[in-house]
């Protein structure tokens, strides 16, 4: 049996350096532009809501979509929010998630494709629920984006090797996106929707939406 105490700090081999990866690089504020604007249009939109009559047509539920097919209201159910509390609850996952998804993968990814996952989590949260139940927020969105952008992680960050980045990601989908009080004017369906929808895109677009340096 060999002697560890014999060993010399040279004959301990280092793990090698890994080389600087796409996500290295801390994005410019510049690429918070589409995020900021968007959210600026969710201020405009829940302010019509609250103090405006035409606030009446920005609401979604499974009766309007599916018996009176207004299907504008999968889009302005999204940008509209119950009162700012509301706003400024999904403020922060919005715009730094927006600000990471345009910085690293372009316009596709967002707005584009982070849009579109939120209107498929509006359009199956009312179908799941009862027809008169009435859904707003960007919240299915927002936890879209996160899922989307972990998917992306874990398959861009090679400063790490992929067990590192699968354990990072988890950890931080368990920690920050997992609630720990319950609040009944809460979807927390449509949040568990929108995360798995975002999970689902990452994965279909990863050959799709390439990684990018964010200049």
């Amino acid at each position: 049996m060999e002697n560890n105490d014999d060993l010399q700090p040279e004959d301990i081999e280092e793990e090698p350096v890994r080389p600087k990866g796409p996500l290295a690089q801390f994005p410019s504020l510049r690429h918070a532009a589409p995020a900021f604007l968007l959210f600026l249009i969710f201020y405009i939109a829940t302010v019509i809501y609250n103090r405006y009559p035409q606030g009446e047509y920005l609401w979604l539920s499974g009766e309007s979509l599916f018996v009176r097919h207004q299907y504008w209201r999968l889009a302005t159910s999204i940008i509209t929010h119950a009162d700012l509390i509301h706003l400024i609850s999904n403020a922060l996952i919005f715009l730094v998630f927006g600000w990471m998804i345009k910085a690293y993968f372009g316009f596709i990814a967002f707005p584009l494709v982070s849009f579109i996952i939120g209107l498929a989590t509006n359009f199956l949260t009312v179908f799941m629920y009862e027809p008169n139940i009435r859904l707003i927020g960007a919240s299915g969105m927002a936890y879209g984006m996160v899922s989307f952008w972990l998917v992306l992680y874990i398959k861009h960050d090679t400063d790490h090797t992929i067990p590192v980045r699968i354990i990072r990601a988890v950890g931080f989908a368990l920690v920050m996106m997992f609630p720990s009080t319950f609040d009944p004017h809460v979807s927390y369906l449509a949040h568990a929707i929108g995360f798995g929808i975002g999970l689902v895109a990452g994965i279909l677009l990863i050959p799709v939406i390439p990684v990018r340096e964010p200049k």
